[in-house]
């Protein structure tokens, strides 16, 4: 038997016209996980609290259906009083998914806390269009 592919992430707009409230629907509640400013290159920001913390990786997690549905670069988290940045990119190469359907939740992808950072997302994205531009020299 195949699972239906349900929708679980909903956009709702705000009084800025670029800024939209991400909302989780799931059976029993819903939940707003962050905002989406698709000015410019886009960015998911959310705020994130110690509970939040997948303590076995020493990571935070990201809704998976988030990112692949939504058009955005950049990921800002507020936790702990600091701001933790990275690309979706890098988030989906080096982060690990977990799904958490027994509790009813869904799946993310987490990265762990000393691989965020602005500079190594750019830098890996640099890698990867360098290494594109070979094979196409190549080609």
């Amino acid at each position: 038997m195949s699972q239906l592919n349900i929708q679980k992430i909903f956009l709702n707009p705000t009084k800025h016209p670029s800024v939209w409230i991400v909302e989780l629907r799931l059976p029993f509640e819903t939940r707003h996980v962050g905002k989406l400013d698709k000015a410019g290159e886009g960015t998911f920001i959310c705020k994130r609290k110690e509970k939040h913390l997948h303590r076995k990786t020493n990571s935070l997690g990201v809704n998976l259906e988030l990112l692949q549905r939504f058009d955005f670069k950049w990921i800002c988290i507020e936790y702990c009083g600091r701001r933790l940045f990275t690309t979706k990119l890098y988030l989906l190469h080096h982060g690990k998914v977990f799904t958490f359907d027994k509790s009813g939740y869904e799946s993310q992808v987490f990265l762990e806390l000393d691989e965020w950072g602005q500079e190594k997302a750019l830098e890996f994205e640099k890698q990867l269009c360098s290494q594109g531009s070979l094979f196409e020299v190549a080609a």
